[in-house]
């Protein structure tokens, strides 16, 4: 039990709450679940052009120091990240944990990101400095979230 807890406990940065949350509990995998929820695409504009200018590690460095906050941020809110798209992330607000006000938490949270991005976001490289910007998008609506995938892997989105 002490095993399984800790191999949990280092899979933890990579499974939504609600799911690790569920598998220490010890009721298994998460149901289907129809639901309403706000969904965000956040996509950090100019970064793929950068990238192309910087070493790889360089590059994941620099998007890894950028979505620290955005995931802090994120969770404050009472949200979840679904995934992250190479410099873009969708985070779910009211699935698998809901609040009447979701839609609102997601706005919110959408505001301080552009923030958060404005000042993380000045990228030095040689001596010219580039601001990166984020795009977001935000929508409200019916979805089903659950597992997708096959017996030997899957992904609760």
């Amino acid at each position: 039990q002490i095993e399984q807890n800790n191999i949990l406990e280092l899979f933890k940065p990579y499974v939504p709450k609600a799911v690790t949350s569920r598998i220490l509990e010890g009721k298994g995998s998460l149901p289907s679940e129809r639901s309403e929820a706000t969904i965000i695409f956040i996509d950090i504009r100019g970064f793929t052009k950068l990238a192309d200018q910087l070493d790889p590690e360089k590059a994941t460095e620099i998007i890894n120091n950028i979505f620290e906050p955005i995931v802090g941020i994120i969770d404050k809110y009472g949200g979840s990240i679904n995934k992250f798209l190479g410099d873009g992330l969708i985070a779910i607000f009211g699935t698998p944990f809901s609040h009447e006000d979701d839609p609102e938490r997601a706005a919110r949270a959408s505001l301080e990101i552009m923030k958060s991005i404005e000042e993380n976001g000045k990228i030095k490289i040689g001596k010219e400095v580039q601001s990166l910007k984020a795009r977001i998008g935000i929508n409200t609506g019916l979805c089903v979230s659950g597992e997708i995938g096959s017996d030997s892997r899957k992904e609760f989105t």
